[in-house]
């Protein structure tokens, strides 16, 4: 089989993300697990990305529906990092909030409720893309992965809305720490476009959104752009802060167990 534009994409991917996974394990190293936890999913969403690439190069010499199957859960998996690396950066925010004024923006709650929820999203969408593994099943997908994609609009809905209370109090954070708004900001528009993607694949009937046999320049377009925007935004923004101390409150602390406990092996 010859190398096709679908091929040359995910060749693409590979040269942005590779570096990118280097840089992103040099952010979590500077910043640590317990103040950052964001930069540790932008580590699983390169990593994703690029055994993803890897599964669709592989099709050139092994054309199976296998190889496909894996890399549309490396495409489901990609939604949740991406989500909780830039809530990572809005716990930072508030984190600084609570150093300058004595008290949160946000409930306690909200952050591991949050991470919860992206990960009940992922399992879903993965059960569900795994319930049939065939063509007939990229083509009319299992219940549980549509709930899973609602789940991943009700999340972007949600983080909009940490980052507009965020944002009311954007006064009170410390000057270092306000690019961690600007981020997500900048990001969530492109991530909405890629959750659209995602949406269509699942829930529209077109061959133009098909996993198997779409249309390559959207793909390009809505998914693989999209998600460059974000990943660049994200490292560019974890360059600038500084490293916070040991000071941080508990909800950086953990790095959510049952995410790490989901990741396919």
């Amino acid at each position: 089989m010859a190398v096709t534009y679908r091929h040359g994409i995910s060749i693409l991917e590979l040269i942005i993300y590779l570096p990118s996974l280097f840089l992103s394990i040099f952010l979590v190293i500077r910043h640590g697990l317990r103040t950052n936890s964001g930069f540790l999913f932008l580590t699983t969403f390169t990593l994703t990305r690029i055994v993803g690439a890897c599964c669709d190069l592989a099709t050139i010499n092994n054309f199976t529906v296998g190889l496909y199957v894996a890399a549309a859960i490396c495409s489901s998996i990609g939604l949740s990092p991406l989500m909780l690396a830039c809530t990572g950066l809005l716990s930072r925010a508030d984190m600084s909030i609570e150093k300058t004024s004595g008290r949160t923006a946000l409930p306690r709650i909200t952050f591991p409720f949050f991470r919860i929820l992206t990960v009940v999203a992922m399992i879903l969408s993965i059960v569900g893309i795994t319930a049939n593994m065939s063509a007939e099943g990229l083509q009319h997908p299992d219940i549980k992965v549509k709930i899973g994609m609602i789940l991943y609009v009700v999340c972007w809905v949600v983080m909009l809305a940490l980052l507009a209370v965020l944002a009311m109090h954007r006064g009170s954070i410390e000057r270092g720490e306000k690019p961690t708004l600007l981020a997500v900001a900048l990001s969530s528009p492109f991530i909405l476009v890629r959750l659209l993607y995602a949406f269509f694949v699942w829930f529209l009937h077109n061959s133009e959104f098909s996993m198997l046999d779409g249309n390559v320049t959207i793909q390009l377009v809505m998914v693989v752009l999209e998600e460059f925007a974000v990943v660049a935004i994200c490292l560019t923004v974890g360059m600038t802060l500084r490293v916070r101390g040991h000071e941080s409150r508990r909800g950086e602390e953990e790095v959510m167990p049952a995410y790490s406990s989901s990741k396919p092996r």
